[in-house]
């Protein structure tokens, strides 16, 4: 039996940890934790040091989870004889510099992170991608070919488990996220604009954007300015009851950004819509197209297009036939490669390969 202890000051609620853990159990692994909540370094890294020595012994693998790009160097003090596996999920200067733009490009900074990127991916024995259109922005920051694994984000079982949309009533269509720049959900209020403007001759329709974050209060002020009289902002809401708002949508919105990482990921909601059997609309892109069949399994348009989405969407709720073929196949199609049982054999197989390698 495999024994991987995962590492660092992760959430441990977070959807993709969750799936990771959950599914490597399934899988047949030993699962432990070494985690901490505190953020500030002088703090954790004691407090990491105590916890691996108490859970970590006899683990074949250090696995640092998303984001904690900053616990690698210990990670890698500690790792002695065992892998040292690595999920960034994002590179941090990709996510501040490029997509919410925090930093200015070239900026002191926007340097730290790119540095940091290199060093943390250069730490780890085996670093992990979502999808290999991401993995060659790892390649880029030096993380060679042989020392990547692709596995999917996948979605949760409550997904799977969700029941078939609601008869009767307006069709329903539903973003469930933290309006982060990525998402596009200022494409998606100008879409709603441009689909209520021609909405002679469709059925009756509502669309809800639902969560809070980075571009929230502009996405508010944009449908205000616009007049979007069919678009609601309810606000955040737990990630426990993210199951039930997806039961309630006919269609889900993914993720719409002009930026290049839109197209090289496949964020959760569109593995949360899937899963659903929900009819989903979302940006094209070379990381969608590993996984997915546009046409098929989902509905793919150019990203920060308001014009091509507002045209999906028009499509979509006139066409309930399509909406439910298209949710059957999505649905079946995730099965296949995206419940945490999948997921964690995927990762199981890449740590045994990796630990092979090194033998």
């Amino acid at each position: 039996m495999m024994r991987v202890c995962f590492f660092g000051a992760y959430d441990p609620a977070y959807p993709r940890n969750r799936i990771l853990r959950e599914g490597l159990r399934r899988a047949g692994a030993d699962v432990s934790e070494a985690r901490v909540r505190e953020r500030r370094a002088f703090r954790r890294y004691p407090a990491l040091l105590a916890a691996c020595a108490r859970t970590a012994r006899g683990a074949d693998v250090l696995l640092v989870p998303e984001f904690r790009h900053k616990d690698m160097p210990l990670a890698r003090v500690l790792k002695g004889g065992r892998l040292l596996a690595f999920d960034p999920l994002v590179s941090r200067h990709d996510t501040l510099v490029s997509d919410w733009g925090l930093h200015r490009r070239g900026s002191a900074q926007a340097r730290w992170n790119l540095r940091l990127d290199r060093w943390s991916l250069g730490l780890a024995d085996l670093v992990l991608c979502d999808t290999w259109a991401h993995g060659a922005l790892f390649e880029s920051l030096g993380v060679p070919r042989a020392r990547l694994a692709r596995v999917l984000v996948g979605a949760e079982d409550a997904f799977f488990g969700v029941p078939a949309p609601p008869c009767g009533g307006p069709v329903r269509v539903v973003y469930l996220g933290g309006f982060l720049p990525l998402h596009g959900t200022l494409t998606i209020v100008e879409a709603v604009a441009r689909l209520e403007r021609g909405a002679a001759g469709l059925p009756e329709f509502s669309v809800q954007l639902v969560g809070k974050g980075i571009e929230w209060e502009a996405a508010r002020a944009r449908a205000e300015r616009l007049g979007v009289r069919r678009l609601e902002f309810p606000g955040a809401t737990g990630y426990g009851d993210a199951p039930r708002v997806v039961a309630g949508a006919h269609v889900v919105l993914g993720a719409f950004g002009a930026g290049e990482k839109a197209g090289r990921v496949i964020p959760h909601k569109v593995y949360q819509g899937l899963a659903a059997g929900r009819a989903v609309i979302t940006g094209d892109g070379d990381g969608l197209r590993e996984v997915f069949e546009p046409g098929t399994e989902l509905a793919a348009v150019p990203r920060g297009d308001a014009d091509a989405l507002a045209g999906a969407l028009a499509r979509l709720i006139a066409d309930r036939a399509e909406r439910e073929r298209m949710g059957v196949a999505a649905r079946a199609r995730s099965r296949a490669v995206a419940t945490p049982d999948r997921v964690g054999e995927s990762l199981l197989a890449a740590l045994a390969l990796a630990l092979e390698r090194r033998s």
